[in-house]
């Protein structure tokens, strides 16, 4: 079976290309994909812990652990004690981390106009509405 005959394979190869065009860009920020989404999920709610993190990205604690590592040490987070539970930390951006937003947002736009370039809204509207369905069978509790 050819890999772009099915829909797995169809996402996985636009995944990876949109990914690798994006991380060249986000390069010049020292940052990876994997980073800058951490980031935007603070740019919607920033000071949220580590365990809410880890469900929205849906990435395990040491994949969430290595990320907030480097967002801190290359000071676009900080990190401190949940004052609600001692054993969680509360994850926040500095102004580093909110300036970047400004200059990466306008670019992870241009990547997606371009790949979506000559696709109708319509379809748009589509492919929207069925990746929300494939990501909604694959999160479900009994997966």
């Amino acid at each position: 079976m050819n890999a772009e005959s099915n829909l797995g394979g169809l996402l996985g190869k636009s995944s990876r290309l949109l990914a690798n065009r994006f991380n060249n860009d986000l390069g010049k920020y020292s940052l990876t994909i994997a980073q800058w989404t951490l980031l935007a999920v603070l740019w919607e709610r920033d000071h949220q812990n580590q365990k809410e993190l880890q469900k929205e990205l849906l990435k395990d604690k040491a994949t969430i652990t290595s990320l907030i590592t480097y967002l801190i040490k290359n000071g676009f987070i900080t990190k401190s004690k949940d004052i609600m539970d001692r054993r969680s930390f509360i994850v926040s951006l500095t102004d580093k981390g909110r300036e970047v937003q400004g200059v990466t947002i306008p670019i992870a736009i241009q990547n997606i106009t371009l790949a979506t370039q000559g696709i109708t809204q319509q379809d748009l509207k589509t492919t929207y509405k069925v990746l929300t369905q494939v990501i909604t069978n694959l999160t479900k509790e009994n997966v």
